[in-house]
């Protein structure tokens, strides 16, 4: 049996979100954070005082990757975490630290998703990110 994978909606997804991550990670370089911490950062502060659990559910990321980003961004200063008051879990939020470099990326992050949206034409780019929305809540 022969198995055409150039029409895989696994394969291509996942190779899109590779070449997307590398160049979302390659811009960010010179700031010290990969685009999955820039998004960390960006869902910080829009809300704070979150859980590692809730964190990983809003990021579609596990347990073992997102605590390995926010050990990493609380090294940098650039969040800070402490225990829940009623069990063992870990609360983090954005450091002013994080806070200002959040603000320093956006313009810089804006232009290239602005460059990455030229690459499909506007029905398209609104049809495709639509369709990776339903597909992450399935």
């Amino acid at each position: 049996m022969q198995v055409d994978f150039t029409s895989c909606l696994v394969f291509n997804t996942r190779m899109a979100a590779r070449a997307v991550t590398r160049r979302g990670d390659a811009l960010l370089r010179p700031f010290g954070v990969t685009a999955a911490q820039f998004a960390l950062l960006g869902g910080m502060l829009r809300r704070g005082g979150q859980t590692v659990t809730e964190l990983a559910d809003q990021n579609g990321i596990d347990r073992t990757s997102l605590t390995r980003n926010l050990d990493r961004l609380e090294k940098l200063g650039l969040i800070a975490s402490r225990p829940a008051k009623r069990g063992n879990a870990r609360l983090c939020d954005l450091t002013e630290a994080g806070a200002t470099l959040v603000e320093e990326i956006v313009p810089v992050w804006t232009a290239a998703q602005t460059e990455m949206r030229e690459l499909l034409p506007a029905d398209d780019f609104s049809t495709t990110l639509a369709a990776l929305k339903r597909l992450s809540r399935a």
